[in-house]
């Protein structure tokens, strides 16, 4: 073989760019004019989500996150306009290693009871078929619990769970007990760094990955006279792209012209729950542990 050949064919077997196996996922959410999307990508290893959120009267700035899995896994979150980042890591649970006042258990038990029904449709979506499946969750706070009791109802079309990393396919476990996230209002609130022990119960059938969801959700809260007062509300997603394949591994590092900061100055401290980017990677970073 000749051996301008031979390089040629040398060079078509390197990659310029170093790649591992995994999917992206762009996911788009709607709900009362407030519009968060997002894309992720997701490899067995690591994690990069990337949104930015859209609202009537504007926009918020592009936003990432990078999960690097290891004993402890490091967490780095970024601000793609100002080239700006921080970064720490979570202990086996996901919780932060360093926090300024430490968790405690509030002493009471969260009870889910988590119930999915196969309605027998089925379409194809991304390659894959999905099934049509029904989940109707209710959440009941014990004696003691700073959670709230709630009922669900989620509307949703699933594919097989595999095509996702392990990490992040449903557990197969019909029973678990987990520890919720903080669960505050505010320095002077009596659940403040507080955590409720959980006992989900699952039944019916698996799902799988969700590409299509609208959950509504009804709670009941006390109002400053002493009154319950009943509240509604109701979001979706859907998965609008889904490619299988090699993730250039890049995507997985902090850029070299991004600056280490202590705090971001485009972060938003409480962003409306189920919507924002921030509160899908909290729950992402939940999901990883349990």
């Amino acid at each position: 073989m000749p051996l301008a050949m031979l390089l040629l064919y040398v060079t078509t077997l390197t990659s310029p760019n170093p790649s591992i196996n995994g999917v992206k996922i762009v996911t788009r959410q709607i709900t009362a004019g407030f519009t968060d999307t997002r894309t992720e990508y997701l490899a067995p290893d690591r994690l990069r989500n990337e949104w930015q959120s859209q609202m009537r009267d504007g926009s918020g700035p592009p936003m990432a996150t990078i999960i690097q899995r290891g004993e402890r896994d490091r967490v780095f979150m970024l601000d793609l306009a100002a080239h700006e980042y921080i970064t720490y890591e979570t202990d086996p649970r996901g919780s932060t290693v360093a926090m300024k006042r430490p968790m405690v258990e509030s002493g009471g038990t969260l009870k889910i009871w988590i119930e999915s029904t196969d309605t027998g449709e089925r379409k194809e979506l991304f390659g894959h078929t999905a099934r049509h499946i029904i989940t109707r969750e209710k959440r009941v706070a014990g004696p003691g619990a700073c959670s709230k009791p709630s009922l669900s109802e989620t509307d949703g079309w699933y594919i097989e769970g595999s095509v996702m990393p392990e990490w992040h396919q449903q557990k197969k476990n019909n029973f678990g007990v987990v520890l919720a996230a903080e669960v505050s209002a505010g320095s002077s609130d009596k659940c403040f760094n507080k955590m409720d022990k959980i006992e989900v119960h699952r039944s019916g059938v698996e799902t799988g990955f969700p590409v299509k969801v609208t959950t509504t959700l009804t709670s009941e809260v006390t109002q400053p006279d002493g009154s319950p007062r009943t509240l509604s509300s109701t979001w979706g997603s859907e998965v609008v792209e889904l490619k299988e394949g090699p993730l250039e591994l890049t995507l997985f590092d902090v850029p070299k012209d991004f600056t280490r900061v202590e705090s971001l100055r485009s972060w938003t401290a409480k962003p409306p729950r189920q919507l924002t980017g921030w509160e899908w990677f909290k729950e992402k970073v939940q999901e990883m542990f349990k």
